[in-house]
């Protein structure tokens, strides 16, 4: 797997410019882990207060036991 990043330009702003190049192997890494970060993300940003409570201390969830659905009847 080769990925190779050269900057190019420096910006005032603390960013930069850059080309970066890389294999087959390269790219398939690159989509796998930006996929994998988008993901998360995603998670992180529609969760609810209480997931995220959950991920701080597991023992916060609350989670409501399994109830059967009555059949209806005619």
């Amino acid at each position: 797997m080769k990925i190779d990043v050269k900057i190019t330009k420096e910006n005032r702003d603390g960013s930069a410019d850059a080309v970066v190049k890389f294999d087959k192997q390269g790219l398939e890494t690159l989509v796998q882990w930006g996929l994998i970060s988008m993901l998360k993300q995603a998670i992180n940003e529609y969760a609810t207060a209480d997931q995220i409570a959950s991920r701080v201390n597991p023992t916060v969830a609350k989670r409501k036991p399994a109830t059967k659905k009555k059949a209806k009847t005619k």
